[in-house]
């Protein structure tokens, strides 16, 4: 991994970006209130400087008009320069626009009458006309003496340089600055060291956690119900996840080795009974017959088993994959006759009796055949391994409610009330089972195939007294 920047590593930090955030916010919110402040103030002086700009023309063109300006030069000059200012100016000019009388800061220039005239009839401010290389705003006045129009006094208002928009442009600008300035050191102090140090706190416990991999750690949770709160109930939650996940897959890698270990005894159980029965075939060389025979019956059985054992690990594995299966019209008598006949141990004096076959002569059910031999033999088998000498299995066939229902029961030891709720799950066995060979993967199986099937397969247990498997399959000719 690249090493980042100093300088990068920090503009990456939340608190950095966020103090960043605000004070971009702040100031374009400041900007716009300088700009929204400085069109109002600038709206309010042009209207101040217009008002005040009339009213003195206004004033003056009545005073002139109440006496006849011309006779009385010196007089109409102090009145012009006692309206006038230093960006004010004033005259007094006749019908022909030549000037009369001027302020003195006008010295010798004639204000534009012909400019203004119209203005003047429509009694309007003329505004940004340019005058001696500035702009001005300009307005005029008839002066009317005993009902004739004797002249025009003109005013002029240079705009150009407006000292007093500068300076409040100045003070707001500055004030901008150090506002801003002031903020983002509030911002950046309640950032970090106020809305943040949860977030540290939180960052610091997950380090902590991952370095350990201690997963029964968990999060400070605040009394604030606030978002980095709700943060670490969530991540406190993932923690609850994550420890159950990781003692769910130890149990899992438990329940495997163990399954590789049983799988390896149950298939080194008949290859070692076939590799002993065949090393004494060859030193027996044939001289036995009976011997011979029993051997070759014992080798027999033996691949049976081990095909049985074969067969049940690649249906897992085809269950796992959720691999399909033909499926095809069976008459379930037979099927669970050839069960009841290749699961009999010939070396255990267990009574096997069946009863309602006779019933389910003509039930036909869809599906696999392979597959529903192997869930009768599954329950067959483990009514035999868990029924002591001169007990008995009972297979019963009844058909209930379009249903075809068979029970195989038995008189063995039984299962535990509190193991029943588990048998079915992979891997799974009883306590009082563990003492027999044996993978827990049977049920499993025979669960999984009954479901692909559309059935149902249930089990009631007394213990000390036996076990009884019920599979329900619907008809196909009902």
């Amino acid at each position: 991994m690249l090493a980042q920047h100093p300088f990068t590593s920090k503009i990456n930090l939340i608190r950095t970006r966020l103090t960043l955030w605000i004070i971009g916010i702040l100031a374009i919110g400041f900007l716009l209130l300088v700009l929204i402040t400085f069109l109002i103030a600038h709206s309010l002086l042009v209207r101040l400087t217009i008002e005040r700009l009339q009213q003195n023309v206004t004033s003056l063109s009545d005073a002139f008009g109440q006496e006849n300006p011309g006779t009385n030069l010196t007089l109409v000059h102090n009145q012009l320069d006692a309206f006038s200012t230093s960006k004010s100016y004033l005259q007094y000019q006749n019908l022909q626009g030549r000037p009369i009388a001027s302020s003195k800061n006008m010295g010798k220039l004639i204000l534009p009458l012909a400019q203004l005239k119209s203005a003047i009839q429509a009694n309007r401010v003329i505004q940004d006309v340019p005058f001696n290389k500035s702009s001005f705003m300009m307005y005029g006045h008839v002066v009317v003496v005993k009902g004739k129009v004797q002249g025009y006094i003109l005013s002029a208002y240079n705009i150009t340089d407006n000292n007093a928009i500068d300076l409040l442009l100045t003070l707001q600008y500055s004030g901008i600055v150090i506002i801003l300035t002031l903020a983002a050191i509030s911002v950046w102090l309640l950032v970090r060291h106020i809305m943040l140090r949860p977030l540290e706190h939180l960052a610091n416990a997950a380090s902590q956690i991952a370095m350990t991999r201690d997963h029964s750690l968990r999060l400070h949770i605040g009394k604030r119900p606030d978002e980095i709160n709700r943060l670490a109930q969530n991540i406190n939650s993932m923690l609850y996840s994550l420890e159950d996940a990781y003692q769910q897959m130890q149990h899992i890698n438990d329940l495997q080795r163990s399954f590789l270990a049983d799988v390896s005894h149950e298939l080194r159980t008949p290859l070692t009974i076939m590799l002993s029965s065949l090393d004494l075939m060859k030193k027996e060389q044939g001289r036995d017959p009976e011997f011979q025979a029993n051997a070759l019956e014992n080798i027999h059985s033996e691949t049976e088993r081990m095909a049985r054992m074969v067969t049940r690990l690649l249906m897992l594995a085809r269950t796992d994959a959720g691999a399909s299966f033909a499926r095809e019209p069976l008459l379930i008598v037979d099927i669970i006759n050839e069960a009841c006949r290749q699961s009999s141990p010939s070396s255990r004096t267990i009574q096997l009796e069946c009863q309602g076959f006779e019933i389910i002569e003509d039930a036909v059910v869809a599906g696999n055949a392979d597959y529903l031999k192997q869930v009768f033999l599954i329950l067959l088998e483990n009514a035999y391994k868990y029924t002591l000498d001169d007990g008995k299995v009972t297979v019963i066939a009844a058909i209930q409610r379009q249903q075809v229902a068979i029970s195989i029961s038995d008189t063995g030891i039984g299962i535990p009330s509190d193991d029943l709720a588990s048998l079915f799950e992979r891997f799974y066995r009883a306590k009082n089972a563990r003492t027999q060979p044996g993978m827990g993967l049977g049920l499993s199986i025979a669960k999984s195939i009954i479901e692909q099937h559309n059935g149902t397969i249930r089990v009631e247990s007394i213990l000390t007294q036996g076990s009884c498997f019920t599979i329900s399959l619907p008809l196909l000719n009902e």
